[in-house]
């Protein structure tokens, strides 16, 4: 398999486009699937000079669609911005575009009419068009728009779950040796909270559920970390907390654990710093991830989920619906039984207050250290799935080379 770059120092290409976006970085960058090479030696690295017959052409886009595609920041649609040479290899079907969102899991309803409209426009086939990304239901979403429309040819959508290799990577360096009888021996023998709740960047969600716990007095029971929303107004489709409750929670802000701020280094330190001391002095992870409104139309899954996961610690998701259901496909046990979990199936305000109601139902339980043990099983199960997992090949990597080999197959 083959790729091509503009850059091969940086494996990057669209390096004539000139378009930052909102947070100060390139619109286009180097993509996270161009990891495939690490473990596939036969993956051959080309100049766009020495540009071979078959081969993909590879960009990491950052952040939201409205970002890389078209609208707030670029008046330029995507392929508006390709090379000649490239556009060509493209229209006469030499080349795969990959366009790799797998950072992030933003879906907007508008999108798949956008890929298709460009390709119509620049005369693609959109067959040649990849489409990786974090939605882990992007896939099911574009086939149900395109049999809806009636749309053929199609582009190709796979969703991309690197993070749990990620962090598997970051467990092995840090030689991470989770053990329940250890954890267990800790809890009984030091005060323990009944759960922490680690959240860094403010997200509208984040904020709600920051009020929610302050409005049910359960900040004391937990390690919370959230940092101040200043004039930030948590709007989730128009609706907005009460005034007051802003302001009176917004005093305590920002919160800190263990006296360590989280946000005076670059993200990618917190991004892959896993902190088994945190889990040790809670009894249950609420796992903050970055999507959570039902209307942003997602299932995103971070490497924030396989944290606990590495250091066998139970835990709720604050995430979007379905997340529960997207693990147990996946091959991991969820805890129905020792935490109510029906808040996986409830629209997003229902989920709100269901994992607030499941928080308080593990702060009642008198022996933890029982209830704790009682989930043994779970808990290893889920350590030796995440190390399986950790150490094969990506399901995304193996997804592109088979269909590389089936695009190219005549030629």
């Amino acid at each position: 398999m083959n790729f091509v770059f503009e850059d091969t120092d940086n494996l990057k290409n669209f390096i004539g486009c000139p378009d930052i976006n909102k947070s100060g970085i390139s619109r286009f960058a180097p993509a996270v699937i161009n990891r495939i090479r690490e473990k596939h030696r036969d993956i051959k690295i080309y100049h766009s000079s020495k540009m071979p017959s078959k081969c993909i052409i590879s960009s990491g886009v950052n952040h939201h669609p409205d970002d890389w595609a078209v609208g707030k920041y670029s008046d330029t649609s995507v392929l508006e911005n390709i090379s000649p040479q490239y556009l060509k290899a493209l229209q006469e079907g030499r080349a795969l575009l990959v366009l790799d969102q797998s950072l992030e899991g933003y879906q907007t309803e508008w999108l798949w009419e956008f890929f298709h409209e460009d390709c119509n426009t620049f005369q693609v086939p959109p067959e040649a068009l990849v489409y990786v990304t974090g939605n882990l239901i992007a896939d099911e979403q574009y086939t149900a728009w395109a049999d809806y429309h009636n749309i053929t040819p199609r582009i190709k959508v796979i969703p991309y779950m690197h993070f749990e290799k990620d962090i598997f990577e970051i467990a092995e360096r840090m030689n991470l040796q989770p053990s329940v009888d250890a954890d267990l021996e800790y809890k009984v023998a030091n005060p323990i909270k009944t759960y922490n709740c680690l959240q860094k960047r403010q997200r509208v969600h984040r904020s709600w559920f920051y009020l929610y716990l302050y409005k049910n007095n359960l900040l004391d029971c937990g390690l919370v970390s959230t940092n101040s929303y200043d004039n930030h107004i948590p709007n989730i489709d128009g609706i907005k907390p009460p005034q007051h409750l802003l302001e009176e929670a917004g005093k305590l802000l920002p919160l800190i654990v263990h006296g360590e701020p989280n946000n005076v280094l670059g993200d990618h330190h917190y991004i892959t710093r896993i902190l088994p001391q945190v889990c040790l002095e809670s009894w249950v992870s609420i796992v903050s991830e970055a999507s959570f409104v039902d209307s942003e139309g997602t299932l995103f899954l971070s490497e924030k989920i396989f944290k606990p996961i590495a250091c066998m610690h139970p835990f709720i998701i604050l995430g979007n619906k379905g997340s529960l259901k997207k693990l147990r496909e996946m091959g991991y046990k969820t805890f129905d039984g020792f935490i109510d979990e029906s808040y996986d199936t409830l629209d997003t305000f229902p989920r709100f207050e269901a994992i607030i109601h499941a928080i308080k139902k593990i702060d009642a339980i008198e022996d933890k250290a029982s209830w704790y043990e009682s989930m043994r099983e779970i808990l290893e199960h889920n350590y030796n799935v995440f190390k399986d997992s950790g150490s094969k090949d990506l399901k995304a990597h193996i997804e592109l080379i088979n269909y590389y080999n089936e695009y190219f197959k005549e030629l």
